[in-house]
């Protein structure tokens, strides 16, 4: 896999500090992620996945089962829970594009659902308004709202907030759904 080493360090940050202040509720992430895992999300998706994403999910596979909710009561997807996601909002709301100001309107297929709860939120990284092999912005896909958020201008700035957040007492770990 590739390696952009940049988008590991905050889950490591946030890793050491569970060691550090919960090493009860460890482990937080499962082992990376199989390679074939990642070929048949990028065959289903119909493209590469950038860096940063393959580096993630090389290092970790999303987080354990029974975790803490990693942000703001969601957890981080394993990949197969990716493809589950990510069919099941395609099958739901089909493919649609941004209306004529270049909003985005319900879902895109070029969304990828990273983080979610049982609910049906999610927060995805949008692979459709970057130049190929780069991340996204992150929104905010509330399952009852219409408006998608943007919570951040990439993956990798908003992991960083997490870990920043998770460090300073900002954002609390919790048990979520």
């Amino acid at each position: 896999m590739s390696s952009c080493p940049h988008s590991v360090r905050p889950l490591r940050r946030i890793d050491a500090w569970m060691t550090r202040h919960h090493p009860d509720r460890l482990p937080l992430f499962r082992p990376a992620a199989d390679p074939a895992s990642l070929a048949r999300i990028e065959t289903l998706f119909g493209k590469a996945m950038p860096c940063e994403i393959r580096t993630l999910y090389a290092a970790y596979d999303g987080q354990s089962v029974g975790a803490p909710s990693l942000y703001l009561n969601q957890r981080w997807l394993p990949l197969d829970l990716v493809r589950v996601a990510w069919e099941d909002l395609c099958q739901r709301y089909g493919p649609c594009g941004a209306d004529a100001g270049g909003n985005w309107l319900v879902w895109s297929s070029e969304w990828l659902p990273l983080f979610g709860n049982p609910r049906g939120d999610h927060y995805c990284v949008d692979l459709g308004t970057t130049p190929a092999g780069r991340c996204g912005r992150i929104l905010w896909f509330l399952y009852d709202e219409p408006r998608r958020a943007v919570i951040a201008a990439s993956l990798r700035r908003w992991l960083q907030r997490i870990a920043d957040g998770v460090e300073d007492g900002t954002w609390r770990l919790d048990d979520g759904y």
